[in-house]
């Protein structure tokens, strides 16, 4: 098939340093898995209460939010590849201080550490893949990175479910013991160091001059058009997913009285789906351009969200929240690589850290605003407010970057030629 033969030769262009970051975030992938199930285990079988573990989980998100900028120019100044070792040691200095000094103030500590970890590599990863690739693959690129995150994650999901059975029978204790818990999660550490390995061979690149470097804030106040443009319908639809998309283990098991387990196996096989489907996002950006590719994937989201919300009907819901997951996450990248091209050289770092400043904003204010209105009147208007949301972003994105505009993809096509 001449499609899966073009799809081959593109991937088959990736340069050695853009493989080696592919083994980076698989093993990342991997640790966040098992990660995402049991940390909240540990924390509740040291003794400390559900607040105290509210606080714990968004306290990254915030932190990122703060650092993310500094992230960015701390990755001009020093080099990509002193940027994801410098995360790499930062992350897995955060989870040993959890798992080997478990008090408060060490677990507040892990968690600023852990912000400040994801920073340095939600601000240095794009520009890295953007400087590592050429427009013919790069959108297989950007994918390929975000697929095997999420598929690594599917099995790291899965291997949670048996690690605590497994170092409690070693030991001797209870599955449900902070020791179970507490070796499980030390295997994400092994994880985090690992990645050291392959960063270690990506090659020493030479970092900015003072002079080639622009502050954040300058980059800010020189394209604020061009950034809001960028990062506006971002800002908007990752406000409305803050709202729904955390709690929709809650929506399942309130509204259909799903188990633990059943959730757990849903949410696996959404995101090996979603890996899945991440990989297919760059055949649809050759055909229709990365902007029309987000407009119409995103688009077909809704339909799923409305069936989801206001249709009571189990399998529906089920098809409808793998739908949902599969089309959102495929425009993920796509838009991602989008920002980077549209961005200016010098303000490409800052760029991809406001970007993820963005979805840390998303993820640190929504859910504190969505819990008083599931309290006052359920899920309707969070699922409401969702929707409109993501009709209000898509509408700027299509408005900004597709309407009167000339195809991407066809201008790539063209500077694919001889």
């Amino acid at each position: 098939m001449p499609v899966l033969r073009d799809y081959l030769a593109n991937v088959r262009r990736f340069s050695p340093d853009a493989r080696r970051y592919l083994w980076v975030s698989a093993l990342q992938g991997m640790g966040q898995g098992v990660f995402q199930l049991l940390f909240n285990f540990y924390i509740l079988s040291l003794g400390h209460q559900e607040g105290f573990l509210g606080f714990l989980i968004s306290l990254p998100s915030f932190t990122a939010l703060i650092f993310v900028l500094y992230a960015g120019y701390i990755s001009d100044r020093i080099g990509r590849r002193a940027t994801f070792l410098l995360g790499g040691v930062v992350s897995g200095l955060a989870q040993l201080l959890m798992l080997l000094l478990p008090t408060p103030a060490m677990l507040i500590l892990a968690s600023i550490l852990r912000g400040i970890g994801a920073s340095l590599f939600g601000a240095t990863t794009a520009p890295f893949l953007m400087e590592n690739s050429t427009p013919a693959e790069r959108t297989h690129l950007f994918s390929f990175n975000a697929g095997i995150s999420t598929m690594s994650s599917f099995v790291g999901n899965i291997a949670s479910g048996a690690l605590p059975a497994l170092f409690a029978w070693l030991f001797r204790v209870n599955a449900q013991s902070t020791k179970a818990y507490g070796w499980s999660l030390a295997i994400t550490t092994l994880l985090t160091l690992a990645t050291l390995l392959p960063m270690l061979g990506l090659r020493r690149d030479k970092p900015l001059t003072q002079r080639q470097i622009i502050s954040p804030f300058a980059a800010l106040k020189e394209q604020r058009g061009s950034m809001t443009r960028l990062l506006l319908p971002s800002l908007i639809i990752s406000m409305g997913a803050g709202l729904l998309i955390p709690f929709l283990n809650i929506f399942f098991r309130n509204r259909y009285g799903l188990s633990d387990g059943a959730i757990g196996t849903l949410y696996a096989v959404s995101s090996l789906g979603m890996g899945v489907a991440i990989l297919l996002a760059p055949i649809l950006a050759e055909r229709w351009g990365k902007a029309m590719t987000v407009v119409v994937t995103q688009g077909l989201s809704i339909p799923f969200l409305i069936l989801m919300g206001f249709v009571p009907n189990l399998p529906l819901a089920i098809l409808s929240f793998f739908m949902r997951m599969a089309l959102m996450n495929l425009s993920g990248p796509v838009y991602q690589t989008m920002v980077m091209e549209e961005a200016d050289e010098s303000s490409r770092t800052t760029a991809a850290s406001l970007y993820n400043m963005i979805w840390s904003m998303g993820r640190a204010i929504s859910p504190s605003l969505s819990g008083p209105l599931q309290q006052a009147y359920g899920f309707d208007p969070v699922f409401g407010l969702t929707i409109f949301s993501y009709v209000i972003s898509i509408y700027m994105v299509y408005r900004w970057f597709v309407w009167k505009r000339p195809q991407p993809a066809r201008l790539e096509a063209k500077s694919r030629l001889p």
